[in-house]
């Protein structure tokens, strides 16, 4: 009896306290991003100490990937390991090891498994990218110190037990980044290249020409880097402030060849390929400040000293012009060893065209119909240049207009159509569209953010991207090669503000390049970001607590606080004074209890463990008859939906840095068909619409209101003619139409005409306008 009274109690003992291990590694307890395809979690753990013994193939990509490891591992543990090639004759058996294998049983190239058990940890892939991802994999099981460049004292370097079968979704995971705006020294474009890699993205993207500056050293060009390279100052604040300042400040920088083949070496080792980028025939500024001679009119040029698009291009009717490519893109083809050079091909107004006489020479030489063939003319010249050089042309979308080259790959950036047209031409697409991709856009409240250039991009959206269209077959879809996050530095000066700009965003690019699409999971994202976020800690990243903010949406005349921190304690106060730690508790939607006409502020914040996280949320209501009222329009918006269902009537209204707040269309009307519920008595109208040419969003033609008591048959009572009216720019304009006195409806309807085509000689002429609406309030 008391043999067996034991046993039992020791089974008991085992069963519970294995049980405990393997409860505490389950799935849901692993921070892993991006996602794996596969976790198996095992009972135990392994404890990495100073006698572990590092395996690996007698092979110098290999060995990329067990560097990799080491470089990670032993600052922060002050272990000095040693790292032996695994030969035949070894067994596998010995413990406390790190095992790297090359297995040809893994099918994904850059596939691997990862086995972690209780003595031993095993790395098998087919290919040493493969082992490199699996030490990414790694280095987020064990506690997130282990990421430190500064050792970690006391410290238990454990991993939970498990095996992860792991390969990526697409080809191409990059990320992209603007030093011609402004120049980051090479020390943090490798920590860039680090934190890419860190979240097995595969491409960084250098766009190294604009016209504000030229940032790689031409040998045979050497005013590229005395003249080039140099901007004689820069504009201060933002590029619709009036009037405009500058620092009076000379800016300058450029990459030696040696420097950038310093680069490309780190980037190797590290499995990324860097594919620069020269811009042409736009954003060609910088470089005709050089070289004036390029340019239609011949100068003198400047490099720009502002933001925007600028209409001085390389001049396509000019041989000279083909000669300077030709000698630039050789030297460049020659120093990058990646199949791909970007060259841009976007934002190139082409009114210095129509007046050129050599560039209207050589469209009648041609037989062009147009610039846009003449431009289609350029990028087919370059494609042969690279072509014999062994490469292959990537440019933005704009390369698609006048007909593609034959060989070329595609950016899509300005939606989803031109990667759509590319991939049914059967070209290669990587998908960067401005709705989930640019990371230059705020992605918490502009009012509470460091300046932006705009747009309203928080992780959520980035996270909900799709890469391949719905429209594509199975064929076509095969030619979407990936995705990637982009950042453009105008309001970017410093390594500082562009982590906090791309990090934790890229978190979300990195997971929709890699991950398998049927695993994308927000909730569980959010969920895993939280405890990736000590990993960056560790990584000495600045990234961004936006994460943690909270947000409001109107909910059939309630309002409903969010944040995407999973089981997040959100307080908050309804007077306008600050939340703190004892304020009420957010718990389900609330009616703002104010009268009509009147103004409510609310100011919400989400606390852990009795301190505050994040930002504090303030918004000021405006209420009115038509506020948290359901409207519908004959064309929904796509880009710009204002962000909820009620966004033209839930008390808010748009700002000139609050892109996410507005409705918009792009080359059609806004007719919003506001049901008030019951028949009101209305006497006043207002509502607010943007003019930002330079953005290509123009204000309506005209503007008319309609009344209806049934929701079929409408009455005009009030229209305004916006033709011959001078607003200023880059600014919101509010406007209030008096209505009829007496005047009954239950249904309102107002009905904002879009500009049209934007005008030649102005920013993206040819192209459709943008009409912006915001806040329809109703009195």
């Amino acid at each position: 009896m008391n043999f067996t009274k034991k046993i039992t109690l020791a089974t008991l003992f085992q069963i519970l306290f294995f049980g405990q291990i393997f409860s505490q590694n389950s799935p849901e307890n692993f921070n892993i991003i991006p996602r794996p395809i596969s976790i198996s979690p095992k009972p135990g753990e392994f404890i990495l100490n100073a006698e572990t013994l590092i395996f690996s193939p007698k092979n110098s990509d290999w060995q990329n990937a067990v560097e990799q490891l080491v470089s990670v591992f032993q600052p922060s543990t002050g272990f000095q390991f040693s790292a032996q090639v695994l030969k035949k004759e070894l067994s596998l058996a010995r413990g406390n090891a790190i095992y790297f294998i090359e297995d040809e049983s893994v099918k994904h190239p850059e596939g691997y498994q990862l086995e972690v058990q209780t003595d031993k940890i095993y790395v098998r892939a087919r290919s040493a990218a493969g082992a490199f991802y699996a030490v990414q994999t790694l280095r987020q099981l064990f506690p997130p110190e282990i990421n430190s460049p500064d050792l970690q004292a006391n410290m238990v370097w454990k991993t939970p037990c498990c095996l992860i079968d792991d390969a990526p979704r697409f080809s191409w995971r990059g990320m992209h980044l603007d030093v011609g705006r402004h120049f980051f020294e090479v020390d943090f474009i490798k920590k860039y290249i680090d934190q890419l890699a860190a979240h097995k993205m595969n491409v960084f993207h250098w766009h190294l020409t604009e016209d504000q500056g030229w940032r790689i050293e031409i040998q045979k060009y050497p005013k590229l880097q005395t003249v080039a390279a140099c901007r004689n100052e820069t504009l201060l604040g933002i590029y619709s402030d009036s009037p405009e300042r500058y620092d009076g400040q000379k800016y300058c920088g450029f990459y030696t060849r040696e420097q950038i083949k310093e680069v490309l070496e780190y980037a190797k080792k590290r499995f990324v390929t860097v594919v620069p980028e020269i811009e042409l025939p736009g954003h060609a500024q910088a470089a005709l400040s050089a070289f004036p001679e390029l340019g239609c009119t011949g100068g003198p040029y400047l490099a720009a000293t502002k933001w925007g698009v600028f209409h001085e291009v390389f001049c396509a009717g000019n041989e000279k012009t083909f000669e300077f490519l030709e000698n630039v893109l050789d030297e460049v083809a020659k120093i990058f060893p990646g199949q791909y050079i970007h060259i841009g091909g976007d934002e190139c107004p082409k009114s210095r065209w129509r007046e050129c006489p050599k560039c209207q020479k050589r469209m009648k030489d041609n037989r062009l119909k147009d610039e846009h063939e003449l431009q289609s003319y350029f990028i087919r010249r370059v494609e042969k240049m690279l072509t014999k050089r062994g490469k292959k042309v990537i440019g933005w979308d704009e390369i698609l207009e006048g007909g593609l080259a034959p060989t070329a790959a595609v950016m899509s950036w300005r939606g989803t159509e031109g990667g759509i047209a590319a991939a049914k031409q059967h070209h290669e697409v990587v998908m960067t569209p401005t709705s989930h991709c640019y990371f230059d856009y705020y992605q918490s409240d502009p009012d509470s953010e460091p300046l932006a250039i705009g747009g309203f991009l928080p992780i959520e959206k980035v996270y909900s991207y799709e890469p391949v269209p719905a429209e594509l077959t199975a064929d076509e879809a095969k030619y979407i090669i990936g995705t990637q996050g982009n950042l453009w530095s105008e309001y970017i000066p410093n390594p500082e503000k562009v982590e906090y700009m791309v990090w934790p965003r890229a978190c979300a690019t990195a997971e929709i390049a890699w991950s398998a699409k049927n695993l994308k999971d927000f909730g569980d994202f959010s969920r895993r970001l939280v405890g990736h976020f000590e990993m960056m800690k560790a990584m000495k990243i600045n990234f961004s607590k936006a994460f943690f903010d909270v947000s409001a949406e109107f909910l059939d005349g309630k309002i409903n606080l969010k944040s995407n921190a999973v089981g997040a304690e959100i307080r908050y106060t309804t007077d306008g004074s600050e939340p703190r730690r004892d304020d009420k508790v957010f718990s389900k939607p609330f009616v703002l209890e104010a009268k009509m006409r009147d103004f409510k502020t609310i100011r919400a914040a989400v606390f852990q463990n009795g301190e505050k996280s994040g930002k504090t949320f303030t918004q000021t209501y405006q209420l009115s008859l038509s506020t948290g009222k359901p409207y519908t329009l004959s064309k929904q918006p796509e880009k710009y939906t204002g962000g909820e269902k009620y966004a033209l009537t839930n008390g808010i209204s748009g700002s000139f840095k609050k892109w996410n707040l507005w409705v918009a269309n792009e080359g059609a009307d806004l007719d919003p068909t506001i049901d008030l519920g019951t028949e009101q008595k209305i006497s006043r109208l207002t509502t607010h619409f943007v003019n930002a040419r330079d953005a290509w969003i123009y204000p309506p033609r005209s503007l008319e209101v309609f009344v209806s008591d049934d929701g079929k048959t409408f009455k005009s009572i009030a229209r305004r003619e916006f033709s011959g009216e001078k607003f200023a720019d880059n600014a919101v304009e509010r406007v209030v139409l008096d209505l009829p006195e007496g005047t009954l409806a239950r249904f309102v309807q107002v009905v904002a005409t879009n500009f049209g085509k934007i005008p030649p000689g102005s920013a993206g002429e040819g192209n459709a306008s943008w009409l912006f609406l915001d806040e329809i309030v109703i009195e």
